[in-house]
């Protein structure tokens, strides 16, 4: 667990890693068409590293190797995956990412054998636990249809409690979905309240 945490700080990292990659181009970057150039590869880094870390966080994709580019706010997929279903999830996960404006899906449905992410284990369940509400965190911040919603994500022994204040709507039972989907979770306890709704005891 330790390991697929730092793998998630290096994902996010990809973005500070962009501006490198300009300088080490030795290309001109005056003038502001150069400035517009250059943020919006930037911005398509950060939001290839994003979807990359969506995937990370999925159940389904975590195994799989998918390769994810990004050209002006459009993601596109390629690779191969074990059936239609993780075909799907993948545009499904990909299209929820804040700033994708669409997804391009090229995987190929290979109908292979469906991976299991390996199950590590850490010499502390209370480090454990901590990486995995990182991962949930990190998971719902990046699906816009939770944009503005107040979520509390608690682990204790890979069972995990949300909590919070959501927006009317598909936000309560989407939030419930992204933290059951996220590797290494082993149930979802639902204490959230949507507006003016009491508190759950």
């Amino acid at each position: 667990m330790i390991r697929r945490f730092f793998a998630l700080i290096v994902l996010l990292a990809l973005a500070a890693g962009g501006l490198y990659y300009w300088k080490s181009r030795g290309g001109s970057l005056s003038g502001s068409h150069g400035l517009q150039v250059i943020g919006r590869d930037l911005k398509d880094t950060a939001l290839t590293g994003a979807v990359k870390t969506a995937f990370e966080l999925n159940r389904t994709l975590k195994p799989l190797a998918i390769h994810v580019s990004t050209e002006d706010g459009v993601v596109t997929l390629r690779g191969d995956v074990p059936r239609d279903e993780a075909k799907a999830v993948a545009e499904r996960v990909a299209s929820s990412v804040p700033d994708v404006r669409q997804v391009v899906n090229h995987l190929q449905v290979s109908g292979g054998p469906v991976e299991s992410p390996r199950q590590e284990r850490t010499v502390s369940e209370s480090i454990d636990d901590q990486a995995l509400e990182v991962q949930v965190r990190l998971a719902l911040s990046l699906n816009r249809e939770l944009k503005g919603a107040e979520i509390k994500v608690e682990a204790y022994k890979r069972t995990v409690t949300l909590s919070g204040e959501v927006g009317k709507g598909k936000q309560r039972a989407l939030a419930v979905d992204i933290a059951r989907e996220t590797p290494g979770v082993s149930d979802v306890t639902d204490r959230m309240r949507t507006l003016g709704e009491p508190a759950k005891p």
